[in-house]
């Protein structure tokens, strides 16, 4: 009998305790939209460019028929391979199909014909799906050449009836050659890593305050709540660099990660980063009225962050709600920051949108942390 008053005070306690109520209602469903709808393997909508030296009607009806596919996306036209490398760096693109400057007139005379495809190798699950796609779509095509011109009637050909040589492709991966998983994860890490322990650091600092009873001294100092937040901050980005020196360096040393570009311009960026997680864990903090709650409340975000950022899944992969909801997270900008950056060479040019993303982020994070900082007592 003891036991069950026992247990019929944990809910009596746990009915006032509303923001653990509430998670557990709210979890099962999230994690739920989450592996059900968002996440998905199966990588379409690559973003692709177009490289065409023939300019023939037979290299736009290859174009035509890989949007058509639904695995690619047609975003532009470019001239060079500098353009493609520069468009690969940024992001912009995924993948570029080159069509050779002979295309059409090898086709007409039934000569060999090669067709490249650029994939952006700092995503293995890209290239597999990229690859394997665009191999059947040319497989497919040199098949209904071979038909059409051995027999234009639609007959059976003959033995003795010339076939065309069939179309080829050459798949060429970029920036990670031999498809390594270490090589993508590893910079990745340093993005997830750097979130899970900056947001759980910081989301306790104003509630283990008012539980030690030093809120007070605060509450009747000079300072003001946008000083405060910015105070808290500071000591933890320190311990966010550290992290992020021990991840890289083991990763190069350990996996041969490769860094490829500026570490001067990577460490100058996860400033913004490391802050807008801080700040984040801070405005956790002014919500929840024990550290308990402020744990729960940074494994409730660390999820989310992990499957829509692009850490774990391709992001072309999630619907596009997905893909909105994954843009105001820090995580998704700085992925693809520092993994332009270590595996690509990246430069400013090349990842300022995503710099400034982050920067609107951190800037509305510090303002939402600062008004829900209060300067008196419950």
């Amino acid at each position: 009998m003891r036991p069950l008053v026992i247990a019929w005070k944990e809910l009596l306690q746990l009915r006032r305790d509303r923001l653990t109520l509430a998670m557990m209602v709210v979890l099962p469903i999230l994690q739920l939209m989450l592996f059900g709808y968002a996440i998905n393997t199966d990588v379409r909508h690559i973003p692709t460019l177009i490289y065409d030296q023939d300019w023939s009607a037979e290299s736009r009806d290859l174009a035509r028929r890989m949007e058509a596919t639904g695995f690619y996306d047609i975003v532009g036209y470019v001239k060079t391979y500098d353009e493609v490398s520069a468009a690969l760096r940024s992001g912009r693109a995924r993948a570029a199909l080159v069509v050779p400057p002979d295309l059409a007139s090898h086709m007409a005379r039934r000569r060999p014909t090669t067709i490249q495809l650029v994939v952006d190798g700092s995503d293995p699950q890209t290239v597999a799906s990229a690859t394997n796609t665009a191999a059947s779509l040319v497989a497919e095509l040199g098949a209904e050449l071979s038909v059409a011109a051995s027999s234009p009637t639609g007959a059976r050909p003959s033995p003795s009836s010339p076939v065309i040589a069939p179309l080829g492709l050459e798949p060429t991966t970029w920036y990670n050659p031999d498809l390594r998983t270490a090589v993508y994860v590893v910079p990745g890490l340093v993005g997830v890593i750097l979130t899970m322990t900056t947001v759980m650091l910081t989301s306790m600092a104003v509630v283990r305050e008012r539980e030690r009873g030093t809120l007070e001294q605060l509450i009747v100092s000079p300072i003001r709540p946008v000083e405060l937040i910015v105070g808290k901050i500071l000591p933890y980005v320190a311990m966010g660099y550290v992290q992020m020196t021990v991840i890289l360096v083991a990763g190069s040393w350990i996996f041969r990660v490769p860094l490829v570009g500026s570490m001067p311009l990577l460490y100058l960026l996860a400033f913004v980063f490391i802050s807008a997680n801080l700040a984040l864990g801070l405005f956790f903090s002014t919500l929840a009225k024990t550290q308990q709650q402020a744990m729960q409340m940074s494994f409730f975000f660390f999820l989310p962050n992990v499957l829509l950022s692009g850490f774990m899944f391709p992001f072309e992969a999630m619907p596009r709600p997905a893909q909105w909801l994954s843009q105001g997270l820090p995580l998704t900008h700085f992925l693809r920051i520092v993994r332009g950056i270590v595996l690509k060479g990246a430069t400013f040019a090349d990842i300022a949108s995503e710099f400034v993303s982050l920067a609107i982020i951190l800037g509305a994070l510090i303002l939402l942390a600062s008004l829900r900082f209060s300067k008196k007592l419950d």
